[in-house]
C-alpha cells in the first residue's frame, strides 16, 4: 500500500511540476479552424420545375428538434426544381463539398412523402436521392470535383396526385477548399 501511495505523490508531484512550469494564459492547443463556407443561395440560382421555391428564413420542426430553414420548395403535386452555377468567377475559389440538410416539418402530418433528388452537372446518382416524410430529415456531404452546376429537386410521392407539403432546407453550404501553401525552403 505504502508504494502506491508514493507512486500517486510522484505521479502528482509531477503534475504540479508541468503545471508550474507551463505557460500561463496561453492556450496549449489550438482550437480547429472553422471550415469557410458559401451558402448556395448566393451563387446564380434559377427556377426548372412547375412547383415553387424560395429564399425564406424560418424556424421549423423536424424530428422534434428546431432548425432555422434558409430555403423551402415546395412540389405541390408535382415537382419543384432548380438549378445553380457554382462555378465562381474567382478562379482562387474552388469548392470541394456540399452540406445539405433538409427535411418535412413535425407538423405536416398528413402530406405525402416527398423524393428529393442531387444533380450534379446534370448527372443523378443514385446516392443523391433521398425519400422524406413529415417529421423525418436528411443530414449529407457530398463531395465536389469539378463541379460547375447543382440542381435540387422535390417530386411529390403521391400516386393520387395530393398536395405535398414543403422541404425545409437548413443547410445548404458549399464547403470551400483551402488552398494548400507550399512554403519553399
Amino acid at each position: 500500500m505504502t508504494k502506491q501511495i508514493k507512486l500517486i505523490g510522484k505521479i502528482i508531484a509531477t503534475a504540479m511540476l508541468f503545471l508550474a512550469i507551463a505557460p500561463q494564459h496561453q492556450q496549449i492547443a489550438q482550437e480547429e479552424e472553422e471550415i469557410p463556407k458559401d451558402f448556395l443561395m448566393d451563387t446564380k440560382c434559377v427556377n426548372t420545375g412547375t412547383g415553387n421555391w424560395k429564399r425564406e428564413t424560418e424556424d421549423v420542426s423536424v424530428g422534434r428538434a428546431v432548425y432555422t430553414s434558409e430555403l423551402y420548395m415546395g412540389a405541390g403535386n408535382s415537382f419543384a426544381s432548380m438549378t445553380c452555377r457554382i462555378k465562381p468567377d474567382d478562379p482562387e475559389i474552388n469548392y470541394q463539398a456540399l452540406h445539405l440538410g433538409f427535411g418535412m416539418r413535425d407538423n405536416d402530418q398528413g402530406s405525402p412523402g416527398v423524393k428529393v433528388n442531387l444533380y450534379l452537372d446534370g448527372q443523378k446518382a443514385e446516392d443523391n436521392s433521398w425519400i422524406v416524410s413529415p417529421g423525418q430529415g436528411v443530414t449529407t456531404i457530398i463531395p465536389l470535383f469539378n463541379v460547375e452546376n447543382i440542381a435540387l429537386e422535390t417530386i411529390c410521392q403521391s400516386p393520387s396526385r395530393r398536395y405535398c407539403d414543403r422541404v425545409y432546407f437548413w443547410e445548404t453550404s458549399l464547403e470551400i477548399a483551402i488552398p494548400v501553401v507550399v512554403e519553399e525552403n
